[in-house]
C-alpha cells in the first residue's frame, strides 16, 4: 500500500501536469491552471515520498514561467533581418479547424487530453524509451550548439532545389518558419518540420468518421523524393497506429514510425515518416533521383492522423541533427506560381506541371 499510494499520485501528478503543459502552449488561461496545479503537487510530491513527482512538477514550472515570457524574447535572424521581437510573428488562427476522428466531437482539447495521457504509456516501452533518450540527449547538445553560434536558422538556405514530395494538392497543417508556426520550436531537429494532408474547403481530412486509413484523403498517396540523393536510412516494419481517439501508439518499434532518411545535399538531410508498413520502396545506400517513389502516406508512429512529415537536418544523425528552414520550387502555393518559397501553416500546394 506505501508503494501503491504514491506510485498513483506520481502517474496523476504527472499526466495533469503534462495536459496542462500542452495546453499551456496554445492558451493563456491553461498557463495559470498549470501555475496553480503544479504548487500543490510539488508539495503533494514532497509530502507522499513522491520524488519523482516534485522534480517533474518543478520541471513544468519552469517551463510554464518560461512560456509566460518567451513572447517578449527578442532572438537574432540571419544578418538581412537583424533582430525582431517575435511576439510579433501573429500565427494563422486555426480555433475553427475540425479535429479528425470521433476525438474531434472534444476538439482540440479533447485530443490534446487523451494523446498527454496515453503518451505516458510510452515508458512501458523500451525501443521508443532509448529513441526519447537519444532526442533529449541530441536536443541538448544542439541547445548548446545555438547558444554559441546565437543563429536560430531561420536564415539558412537550402544548397538544394527542392520540389513538392508529392502529387496534387495538399494542404500544411502543421509547420513554419517562427516560433508560433513551428511544428516544435524547441525540438530542435524539427524546428521547422512540415506536416502536410489533403483537406477539403472546410479543412476535414477524410469521410465518415475517420477511424479506418483508408477514410483519409491523403492515405496511400505516393511520396516522392522532393531531389536527387542518397538513401541513409529506412524503416519499413511499423505498424499502423491507433486512429480516430487521440491516442498515442505507446506500442510502435519507434515513434517516428517508417520513414526514409535521404541526403539530398552535403550537410542537408530529409526525412520523410510516418509511411505505411511495407510501402517503402528504397533501401540504404540506393541512389534516388527526383520525384521517385519512395513509400506511402500512411499513420505509424506517433501520429494523430494519417500525413506526411517532412523536414530537413544538417547531420545523418536521426537525433543529433539540427533542424533546417526548407525551401520549394517549381509548385502553386494557395494558387500562385512560387519558386524558392518558405510555406507556412494553412497553405495549399500542388506542384507546377
Amino acid at each position: 500500500m506505501m508503494v501503491y499510494i504514491p506510485a498513483v499520485t506520481i502517474f496523476a501528478t504527472v499526466t495533469i501536469l503534462e495536459i496542462a503543459g500542452r495546453l499551456s502552449d496554445e492558451r493563456r488561461p491553461a498557463r495559470a491552471i498549470g501555475l496553480a496545479l503544479a504548487i500543490p503537487a510539488i508539495v503533494l510530491g514532497l509530502y507522499d515520498y513522491g520524488l519523482l513527482a516534485f522534480v517533474l512538477a518543478a520541471y513544468w514550472l519552469v517551463r510554464w514561467v518560461r512560456s509566460l515570457h518567451a513572447g517578449w524574447r527578442w532572438r537574432g535572424t540571419d544578418a538581412d533581418e537583424g533582430f525582431r521581437a517575435v511576439v510579433d510573428e501573429h500565427a494563422l488562427d486555426r480555433s475553427g479547424w475540425p479535429t479528425s476522428g470521433p476525438i474531434g466531437r472534444l476538439g482540440r482539447v479533447g485530443i490534446t487530453v487523451t494523446w498527454s495521457a496515453s503518451q505516458l504509456l510510452v515508458w512501458l516501452n523500451p525501443f521508443q524509451v532509448l529513441e526519447f533518450c537519444r532526442q533529449i540527449a541530441g536536443n541538448a547538445a544542439l541547445a548548446k550548439r545555438e547558444e554559441r553560434s546565437g543563429d536560430d536558422g531561420r536564415g539558412y538556405r537550402p544548397r538544394a532545389v527542392y520540389t513538392l514530395p508529392f502529387r496534387g494538392e495538399w494542404m500544411l497543417i502543421n509547420g513554419g518558419n517562427t516560433r508560433q508556426t513551428s511544428h516544435s520550436w524547441d525540438i530542435l531537429g524539427q524546428r521547422f518540420a512540415l506536416d502536410f494532408v489533403q483537406a477539403n474547403e472546410a479543412i476535414e481530412r477524410h469521410t465518415d468518421r475517420g477511424t479506418r486509413p483508408e477514410q483519409y484523403f491523403c492515405y496511400g498517396q505516393e511520396i516522392l523524393a522532393a531531389a536527387d540523393g542518397t538513401v541513409v536510412r529506412a524503416e519499413n516494419r511499423v505498424g499502423r497506429a491507433f486512429l480516430g481517439w487521440g491516442i498515442c501508439d505507446f506500442m510502435a518499434r519507434s515513434f517516428v514510425g517508417n520513414h526514409v532518411l535521404i541526403e539530398h545535399a552535403t550537410g542537408e538531410y530529409a526525412l520523410y515518416a510516418h509511411l505505411i508498413r511495407g510501402s517503402v520502396t528504397v533501401a540504404p545506400g540506393e541512389r534516388v533521383e527526383r520525384s521517385q517513389v519512395l513509400g506511402r502516406c500512411g499513420h505509424t508512429g506517433h501520429s494523430t492522423e494519417p500525413h506526411l512529415h517532412f523536414h530537413l537536418q544538417d547531420s545523418a544523425d536521426l537525433f543529433g541533427g539540427m533542424g533546417l528552414p526548407v525551401r520549394f520550387s517549381g509548385l502553386f502555393a494557395d494558387g500562385e506560381p512560387a519558386d524558392d518559397v518558405l510555406l507556412t501553416v494553412g497553405n495549399r500546394v500542388r506542384p507546377r506541371p
